[in-house]
């Protein structure tokens, strides 16, 4: 799997999980891994992939991995992403350009930085 793919899965897989406390989101996050279980007993028939509570970093870091390991050998699994993405990729907004943040200060603040990525070190 090339290194786009990896980013692609892993921050669509933590975009979901972040999205689920929203109806739609949930239904994203349901379908997400309703296609990781899949792939899960494709690759060990018989077996089954525990439980995955989207606020449990763990538990998101484990399906990541599932799906990750899965991907390349399972051309099932990578048409599934592939469409999930498709139909759920705005809804979890994967892409960083989609998203928002709100910063607010309360008081004084002689020293500010907001940024969205800093290489570097910051120094004032």
């Amino acid at each position: 799997m090339d290194i786009d793919a990896v980013k692609t899965v892993t921050e669509a897989v933590s975009a979901a999980a972040g999205a689920a406390g929203t109806a739609v989101g949930k239904q994203a996050w349901e379908s997400l891994v309703a296609l990781a279980k899949r792939a899960y007993t494709r690759a060990k028939p018989g077996a089954e992939l525990a439980e995955v509570d989207p606020t449990n970093p763990a538990e998101v870091s484990v399906l990541t991995g599932t799906v990750l390991a899965r991907h390349d050998a399972d051309p099932e699994l990578a048409a599934e992403l592939a469409s999930w993405l498709g139909q759920y990729g705005q809804v979890v907004q994967t892409d960083q350009r989609f998203s928002t943040v709100t910063n607010t200060i309360s008081g004084n603040s002689e020293r500010t930085v907001q940024a969205q990525t800093i290489n570097g070190s910051v120094n004032f």
